[in-house]
């Protein structure tokens, strides 16, 4: 972790009012998982043509979130069996700010994503009065269905090219948390890039092929129940549960 702190100090700076100009609230995302030591030559290769984001001196941002879904998991069954049309609905806390946001994503069948949010005073799992109707305007599900399922939480780290038209996030130390279990992947990096359409010609994309990392698709939501679940069906998953179990989780 010192060397990649040691690297994000070449980097240019941006605040979160800069990060205005490219909120992407209805883009394209790309997923790439990598191993932690892969990090340092890829952010270094970036940092003439990226600027990071700092908050408060600090550019490494602890992120908690807890997912919800229905009672005989609708979201997730959803997304194992590969419906195109499907959601996840969550409530994020960003640990440095103290801001907290319950936020629906969307992921239409032609592969982009849409993100409403509002914002609320606390990171606690009951629904506010306003936000049973966001949640019944926003989605098919209303509050009263939905149940925290898992606590997510890793380190973030957010870039953003110097045209202020590609944002990547790049994600440390992933962990999940139900009631019975709590994992942490020490050695994960997930990277996402998020533009308002696959500009596959990216500098980050360039880099990224470079390095021989390719994309790879990874939702938090799912990946962390497939791991602390036992008994939930996961067949699509199997195959990055392997790759996770085999390179990051000895």
């Amino acid at each position: 972790m010192i060397l990649i702190q040691k690297t994000l100090e070449s980097f240019k700076r941006v605040t979160l009012a800069d990060l205005d100009q490219v909120k992407l609230m209805d883009r394209t995302d790309s997923k790439f998982c990598l191993h932690r030591s892969q990090l340092p030559d890829i952010l270094d290769a970036l940092k003439n043509d990226y600027s990071i984001l700092e908050i408060k001196g600090e550019s490494i941002f602890p992120y908690d979130t807890t997912y919800f879904d229905t009672v005989d998991d609708r979201m997730y069954i959803n997304h194992q069996n590969g419906k195109r049309n499907r959601f996840k609905i969550r409530v994020r806390q960003y640990v440095v700010s103290n801001d907290n946001f319950l936020e629906i994503k969307f992921k239409n069948n032609k592969g982009r994503t849409l993100k409403e949010r509002i914002k609320r005073p606390d990171f606690n799992t009951d629904f506010k009065s306003n936000e049973f109707g966001f949640l019944e305007n926003s989605s098919p599900y209303s509050g009263a269905e939905l149940q925290p399922k898992i606590l997510s939480f890793f380190n973030r780290i957010t870039l953003v090219d110097n045209a202020f038209t590609v944002r990547v996030t790049i994600d440390t130390r992933p962990g999940f948390k139900n009631e019975e279990k709590e994992i942490i992947i020490n050695d994960l990096v997930i990277i996402e890039i998020k533009q308002n359409k696959n500009n596959k010609s990216a500098l980050i994309n360039q880099v990224l092929r470079s390095k021989k990392v390719r994309r790879q698709g990874f939702s938090k939501y799912c990946i962390g129940r497939s791991l602390l679940e036992d008994n939930i069906k996961k067949n699509k998953f199997k195959p990055l549960l392997i790759r996770l179990k085999k390179e990051y989780l000895n």
